[in-house]
């Protein structure tokens, strides 16, 4: 095998978490250069890539059932392009949220592929390790670009946009380096068919991500309404959270060993203990701490979902069963402010603090399931999420 196809494979999984965390430290900017629109269009700026993603994400595992990979690559790398340089050229929110439907068109049909194409060239131990390495990657392209895009945003918001350049390389690497990999026909129509197992996998993905994305949507504003620091301080505090990620997701094959069937439980408490702490932070030391505990349960989580993704369905489907569980981490991602919103207009609680506690004890409930749910008696029933 071509030595460079893993960096070729990997510098897919750069650009997935920095679609939104580049633009995440720039929304207290971006709020006051477009001073009369509604907070809600604000957040909109992170979370409407996420629902554009669904369709694309879905059209990405069918497509690619007929059409070569790469091409398909290519046109999403084209269209990330497109939408992620645009905003800076944008003098309106509709026409900025414009070029968000774009970039996540590109990134729709990118997020399937990224992780399918770990499936076909890798297998075994190798597989776990590059499902890891795949986060790990994500998460480094996530600290890269909140650090710069903090830093850029102390000048202008519209400057935030240029990290987006990195999609240019990542285009070379496809056309130059990614070879086509290789096919195998179908034993029969149930080869295509998303089974009981990868729905299960799409629910849990769904709520994890309405959780994780809490603190990303929320972040910025969080510091900047308690006046606990700027937008600098705000890509520092999502830079903690990606680190995390991006540690856990170097160690996943032998975090996986140690953690065994606890994998799941321990990955819960740890993003529950951050929610929590994060909402009785009133500094920036106390949010970096959350924010790790955070990325680190999420490094675990999410990796490993989509692992057991490859190994309940065949391999023909690997594509479009990945597209489903991505399309539903993306829906969750979508639906984070909504939900979290409509709860909080229940309990009579907008305070983003009160956010973050709801999400802490929802995670700690589920913790105490998941812990149950791995014991003994329960094992095999579901070995397949354990």
């Amino acid at each position: 095998m071509n030595r460079l196809i893993k960096p070729a494979v990997l510098s897919i999984s750069l650009l997935i978490i920095m679609t939104g965390t580049t633009v995440s430290p720039a929304l207290g900017e971006i709020s006051k250069a477009f001073p009369d629109i509604d907070s809600y269009l604000i957040k909109m700026i992170l979370t409407l890539p996420t629902i554009v993603v669904i369709p694309f994400s879905l059209l990405s595992g069918k497509i690619s059932l007929v059409m070569k990979n790469r091409k398909i690559l290519i046109i999403a790398l084209i269209l990330y392009i497109i939408g992620g340089l645009g905003g800076s050229f944008t003098n309106s929110i509709y026409e900025l949220l414009f070029f968000r439907v774009i970039i996540g068109m590109g990134m729709g049909l990118l997020i399937p592929l990224s992780r399918s194409l770990i499936a076909d060239f890798f297998t075994g131990n190798e597989r776990t390790e590059m499902m890891g390495m795949s986060n790990a990657i994500s998460n480094l392209g996530g600290i890269t670009a909140t650090l710069i895009a903090g830093f850029l945003a102390t000048f202008s918001w519209r400057y935030v946009f240029l990290v987006y350049l990195i999609s240019l390389l990542v285009l070379v690497l496809v056309i130059f380096v990614l070879p086509e990999p290789k096919r195998r026909k179908p034993n029969n129509q149930n080869e295509f068919y998303i089974n009981n197992k990868v729905l299960i996998l799409a629910i849990l993905a769904f709520f994890l991500n309405i959780a994780f994305y809490s603190v990303v949507t929320n972040i910025a504003l969080f510091i900047e309404n308690e006046n606990i620091g700027n937008s600098n301080s705000a890509g520092i505090a999502m830079a903690s959270l990606t680190l995390a990620g991006f540690i856990s997701g170097i160690f996943l094959q032998k975090l996986s060993a140690l953690l065994k069937n606890k994998k799941i439980p321990i990955g819960i408490v740890l993003m529950s203990s951050g929610f929590l702490l994060l909402s009785n932070a009133y500094n920036l030391t106390i949010i970096l701490l959350a924010n790790f505990l955070i990325g680190f349960g999420l490094g675990i989580l999410k990796p490993l979902i989509l692992l057991q993704v490859t190994k309940v369905t065949p391999q023909l489907s690997n594509a479009f069963s990945l597209s489903v569980v991505s399309s539903s981490l993306y829906f969750g991602k979508f639906m984070s402010p909504i939900f979290l919103n409509f709860l909080a207009e229940v309990f009579g609680n907008n305070s983003i603090r009160f956010t973050f506690f709801m999400v802490g004890i929802g995670l700690g409930l589920s913790f105490i399931i998941s812990l149950i749910l791995s014991f003994n008696s329960f094992r095999k029933q579901f070995s397949h999420l354990f």
